[in-house]
């Protein structure tokens, strides 16, 4: 189980990216494992004043990079405090092994010296990247890559530099010196990721690089839902009149088509399409998709969303939640942002918790923060338990928080400090990075941060009131003999009873979702609920007159 530790400044991971004159490959995909490091690239403090690090890059993290490499760069997750600066050399060399063999003696015996000059480290909390033009291109001839590099300070900065990471095993190895001796290196599974440029020969290279959906909406909203997409020119030249087209199908069914007048050579922009109406329970498959291209990889992305009842979630209608991410010993907000199309009432937010092991004991609580960051709501709090693990928990707001449309709030859960470190909030990885996550202090006084690393989908759902699938609803006069035994089922299968004349059973599970409908004409009717998870289901009787009764049910 992966254990992720925030920071109250935490920034994004880049995927491979195209630039105007260059293509940009980050190797590896960070999106496999993400992460971070600040001792394993020249992090600008004195403790670093010379470091050393050498890696093994397999063949599979260069299927991407094309035979002609002309700058060599790191992504970093936030930069350092002041000016810092110094002179980096880096190394590359062909290999045919299959892993990392150069142990921690430092050489670099038989390795070509890519680069070698100044090295100016970002300054400030937020990501940057950083690419360096070699004097002349490296020719990679397809295989592996040892690759080492060698930093020596010239200025320094109190708080260090951080950089996006990938962590596996036995990676390669790495030593920092705060003097000009040269430090010892240690083995590790932890490696930067590295950004290589080659020279951009694509005159047509349109890219979709993210649909921004919720992987849940209600039908409560009452509201056509709008989409948008971030695309991306990786043209080395302008490109006019660019279609873009989004399908929905599933459930509810759309399509529509935006033009871009004019983008720039390297340019990214922002698609809105039209808004459509999602008023069937059920899952969408949304596509956004581009005209082939000189590079088809890139044209299309597709989302799975769900249309519940009475809930929003940024995250998809499946998976499982548990890599633990949290703030290990401190403490802190994660929130998901959402506004509504109309005013509704948020009533809980459902929490994945993760499996890590550290959890179970620990008090977690939901929030409501409006745009400013401040604390406007806070629910019931639940010490976690074992069984809790891996599933998802609705945590109660103790009085109903009105939510004003359109306007930005965010729900999410608060971590206290404690140890050892624990990382409560469950998630699942994602080949997209997620945008709409963000940490805040448990006291917060200011906006949240937003969240950029690429940590996969946290599970943080807000719940709205409803009238869709909810006891209460109209009875039914000629059904008010009706029951269901037994309750909870046995082996997932149940009788419902007292029926009159024609009737159509639709059962809900508890996001609103139909996962099973029947007509019958009959006194009683079974159903069987023995392939649908264990948990709380709502059973809806309607007459031919449309009167209805619903009926909850236990399926264990």
């Amino acid at each position: 189980m992966k254990k992720i530790t925030l920071t109250l400044l935490s920034a994004m991971v880049s995927l491979a990216s195209l630039a105007q004159v260059n293509t940009i490959v980050s190797v590896p995909n960070p999106n496999t494992a993400p992460g971070t490091t600040g001792l394993r690239a020249p992090n600008g403090t004195v403790g670093h004043t010379v470091m050393r690090g050498q890696y093994f890059i397999p063949t599979s993290d260069l299927t991407a990079l094309s035979p002609t490499i002309t700058s060599f760069g790191f992504d970093l997750a936030s930069g350092v405090s002041s000016a810092a600066n110094g002179t980096l050399t880096v190394y590359l060399q062909h290999t045919g092994a299959a892993s990392y063999t150069s142990g921690t003696t430092w050489t670099t015996a038989g390795m070509t010296t890519i680069y070698t000059g100044s090295y100016s480290i970002p300054v400030g909390a937020s990501p940057a990247t950083v690419d360096l033009t070699l004097p002349s291109a490296f020719n990679y001839t397809g295989g592996a890559l040892n690759i080492a590099y060698e930093y020596t300070a010239a200025a320094t900065s109190t708080a260090a530099a951080v950089y996006n990471a990938f962590a596996g095993t036995a990676l390669g190895a790495t030593g920092a010196s705060s003097t000009l001796a040269a430090p010892a290196l240690g083995g590790t599974g932890f490696r930067p990721v590295f950004r290589f440029g080659t020279p951009n020969t694509f005159t047509n290279d349109i890219n979709v690089q993210s649909v921004n959906a919720p992987g849940k909406y209600p039908t409560t909203f009452a509201s056509p839902q709008a989409i948008t997409a971030t695309i991306f020119n990786g043209s080395n030249i302008a490109k006019t009149n660019i279609a873009v087209g989004l399908s929905v199908t599933g459930v509810n069914t759309f399509t529509n088509a935006q033009f871009i007048p004019s983008l720039a050579a390297g340019a990214v922009t922002t698609v809105t399409f039209a808004s459509f109406p999602a008023t069937v329970q059920g899952i969408n498959t949304i596509s956004v998709g581009v005209l082939p291209d000189q590079n088809n990889l890139n044209n299309n992305i597709s989302i799975t969303q769900s249309i519940t009842c009475d809930v929003w979630a940024y995250n998809p209608p499946t998976g499982t939640y548990t890599a633990g991410v949290g703030f290990n010993t401190g403490s802190g907000i994660i929130s998901s942002r959402f506004a509504t199309p109309v005013a509704s009432t948020c009533t809980a937010v459902r929490l994945a918790i993760s499996t890590d092991t550290a959890t179970p004991g620990k008090p977690v609580y939901g929030v409501l923060l409006n745009a400013a960051g401040t604390i406007v709501g806070q629910t019931n709090t639940i010490t976690v338990t074992a069984g809790m693990l891996g599933t998802f928990q609705t945590l109660v707001f103790t009085t109903p928080q009105v939510i004003t449309a359109n306007t930005t709030y965010y729900a999410g859960l608060a971590q206290s400090a404690g140890t050892p470190g624990w990382f409560p909030v469950g998630s699942q990885a994602s080949a997209v990075a997620p945008t709409n996550y963000y940490t805040s202090a448990l006291s917060p006084t200011t906006t949240p941060a937003f969240l950029t690393s690429n940590l996969g989908y946290f599970g943080i759902e807000a719940v709205f009131t409803s009238t869709c699938g909810s006891v209460g609803l109209a009875e039914l006069v000629s059904t008010s003999k009706v029951s269901v035994y037994p309750n909870p089922t046995v082996n997932g299968k149940a009788t419902i009873a007292g029926l009159e004349g024609a009737n159509t059973i639709t059962v809900f599970n508890m996001l609103g979702q139909s996962v099973m409908t029947l007509t019958s004409d009959k006194e009683e009717v079974s159903i069987d609920l023995i392939n649908q998870p264990i948990g709380n289901y709502l059973v809806k009787i309607t007459n031919s007159s449309n009167a209805t009764k619903t009926v909850k049910i236990i399926n264990q």
